[in-house]
């Protein structure tokens, strides 16, 4: 049976550290497919100015092509919500597939999950994959501040093990707005050559 995991964000740009994650999640053995979702109208980053949707998914398309586990959807751009919350989102991609995702998320989420919109919700229902994330150490004391000991204890066992190579897609586009050739870009940011090319050929960040 294939265990899915939802792995969404803005990918503005998406990054070699985005696609470390997605392998870690897969070689903890919690999951056995990663299917990215690009996010329409995050509600954390409404009006933020971003990349056009089209352009976001076509660069995570280049990121994992060689990927065999991973996938990339347009849902978020199709179900067409703003803000486009994850608990509705999860909701409605199961109705449209019949089938349970795990959340995928970052140490730093973990720690602020309890301010996500319907939270206590979201928990009961959806299994969690966290990643570790610099800066963001996840302890149990950290977790009973705004959890009861039972779900303090469940989302402390989403942690997954490894360290990551952290890349900022915000640093990513600050190096393309000072840069205007591939050259500089490529050596001041370890991005993929397809998705820097990509970048470069579309003007995006400039």
């Amino acid at each position: 049976m294939t265990m899915k995991a939802f792995f969404g964000g803005s990918f503005d740009p998406p990054h070699y550290g985005h696609l470390g994650i997605a392998r870690a999640a897969l070689a903890s053995g919690r999951c056995s497919q990663v299917d990215w979702f690009p996010a329409a109208e995050p509600p954390h980053k409404l009006h933020a100015s971003r990349a056009p949707f089209h352009h976001r998914m076509n660069m995570v398309k280049l990121l994992i092509e060689n990927e065999a586990d991973m996938t990339v959807s347009d849902f978020e751009n199709r179900l067409a919500i703003s803000p486009s919350y994850t608990i509705d989102v999860l909701a409605a991609l199961e109705a449209e597939c019949g089938e349970k995702y795990q959340l995928l998320i970052g140490a730093d989420s973990l720690l602020t999950l309890h301010t996500w919109h319907e939270a206590e919700k979201l928990v009961k229902k959806v299994q969690l994959i966290t990643y570790p994330r610099s800066g963001a150490e996840v302890t149990k004391e950290k977790l009973l501040r705004f959890w009861d000991k039972k779900t303090a204890e469940k989302l402390l066992a989403s942690l997954i093990s490894g360290t990551f190579f952290e890349i900022s897609s915000t640093e990513v586009k600050k190096t393309m707005e000072k840069n205007q050739f591939r050259g500089n870009i490529m050596q001041e940011v370890n991005l993929p050559t397809q998705v820097a090319d990509y970048i470069c050929e579309h003007h995006l960040y400039e």
